[in-house]
């Protein structure tokens, strides 16, 4: 065993990957363009562009994306939601689960049970069954630093905010279609035979129950 001391200093800069500085190059209201100098695995000094949120925070994700599950009492059948919504930047519509940013000061079940209800008019459960809220997930990592968590809601069919076609709270220029589909009939249909383009999460979410359904 060596008795000379460490070099906190030395043994820190040596760490790679690692990043070394980041420039903001330009940003709007909502959004800004970052280039991050780093040092990868080798030693080598690179470059990186990212997008990234001016109302991001350091220490929490940005926003939810919630996975509703629909139930009625004495019936096994299980629905979730989608929403379908113009997306400018793709120039078309997408499909998607709900999904919406933390509010400050917000936490993830709150946000995932008010983004619910203001993107659906459905209540999700707060008591009863307690939201399942993920570990902090990351979306596009390869474009920009965005982090979500996934959140699990029950919504009880039988609550009368429920029953019948919920009318949703949208915000202005906020135009999405809302269907109720069947988890355990054709959810991957939909999305394969729908106009929108889904979105990642959702269509993984659908293969991934097809497999478990089928093994």
């Amino acid at each position: 065993m060596s008795n000379t001391p460490s070099n906190p200093t030395s043994s820190k800069n040596s760490v790679v990957p690692r990043i070394d500085s980041v420039t903001q190059i330009a940003s709007t209201k909502w959004l800004a363009l970052q280039t991050i100098d780093y040092t990868d695995e080798t030693g080598a000094s690179r470059k990186w562009d990212v997008a990234t949120r001016t109302t991001k925070s350091s220490d929490k994700a940005d926003a939810v994306v919630i996975v509703p599950l629909l139930r009625k009492s004495g019936s096994k059948k299980v629905e979730t939601l989608l929403v379908t919504q113009y997306r400018p930047p793709l120039g078309r519509s997408t499909i998607e689960f709900p999904a919406g940013l933390i509010d400050t000061d917000e936490s993830p079940e709150n946000a995932a049970l008010r983004e619910l209800r203001e993107e659906t008019g459905y209540v999700g459960e707060k008591c009863k069954i307690v939201p399942q809220v993920s570990r902090e997930v990351c979306m596009s990592p390869g474009l920009t630093d965005e982090s979500v968590h996934c959140v699990l809601v029950e919504v009880d069919l039988d609550n009368p905010y429920n029953v019948g076609t919920p009318t949703p709270d949208l915000d202005d220029g906020e135009h999405v279609t809302v269907t109720r589909v069947d988890l355990k009939d054709g959810l991957k249909k939909v999305l394969d035979d729908g106009e929108g383009m889904p979105i990642m999460g959702l269509y993984l979410f659908a293969m991934g129950l097809d497999i478990g359904m089928s093994l």
